[in-house]
């Protein structure tokens, strides 16, 4: 259980919306891919309404600094099957990458692979009290575009598994490539954290509004987002 988990949820009950077309997003959906268990295709580009207008004016400001860039979606709200499928998913392939033989319910036996995937993978609760960010609609993750619609270089693929995720990992570096990467990084930390969104300490990509990390990292009382369900 991450720290943030202990923070009560007092859910505003702000609508779940889709995704306006003026923020592009990653098509198909990464995860629908990769056989993850969407309900409707139709939801799968969601947000809470706060969140959709943050991220919107967070959009225009970035284009105010660099006329070519643009933010794009790689995730938005994930049901929490959607959760579980790619927590085993994560679970499974860095089993295999170590050379275990992997069934999920031998999961335990694994403490150490465990506590792995929980740094970028929150597990799939079905407990009320602490959702899982994603699964509120508060949490997104975001990369930028650069004129011609390609994803720019920001020194790791997004859902990376290591070190080099980790939003100021190349703050020390000295190479041209690492300080290029760096820059980018803080360029889109800056303009994601105007419009109130907190990032996640370990993923350069992963931002929220509402959620108990949010609420956790300004030392609220109370986060406003709690699980979505029934779509």
């Amino acid at each position: 259980m991450k720290p943030w988990n202990q923070i009560p949820i007092v859910d505003n009950k702000e609508k779940l919306i889709s995704v306006p077309s003026e923020i592009d997003f990653i098509d198909p959906h990464p995860y629908l891919a990769l056989g993850a268990p969407y309900k409707s295709r139709r939801r799968i580009w969601s947000l809470r309404e706060g969140v959709v207008s943050r991220l919107v004016r967070a959009n225009n400001y970035l284009k105010t600094i660099h006329k070519n860039y643009s933010l794009i979606l790689y995730d938005s709200w994930r049901p929490i099957e959607v959760q579980e499928y790619m927590f085993y998913l994560a679970f499974e392939n860095e089993c295999k990458k170590r050379g275990y033989k992997f069934k999920s319910n031998e999961m335990n036996s694994y403490p150490e692979i465990m506590k792995e995937i929980e740094k970028f993978w929150a597990y799939p609760s079905f407990d009320d009290t602490c959702p899982p960010p994603h699964s509120t609609g508060g949490a997104l993750d975001i990369a930028i575009t650069d004129g011609s619609g390609r994803l720019i270089n920001m020194g790791c693929e997004i859902d990376n598994m290591d070190l080099s995720a980790s939003p100021e990992f190349y703050k020390d570096h000295k190479s041209k490539e690492s300080i290029i990467w760096d820059e980018r990084r803080n360029l889109l930390k800056r303009v994601m954290l105007k419009y109130e969104f907190v990032q996640h300490p370990n993923e350069w990509w992963h931002f929220s509004y509402g959620d108990q990390l949010w609420a956790w990292t300004n030392q609220n009382r109370e986060a406003i987002y709690g699980k979505v369900v029934g779509y």
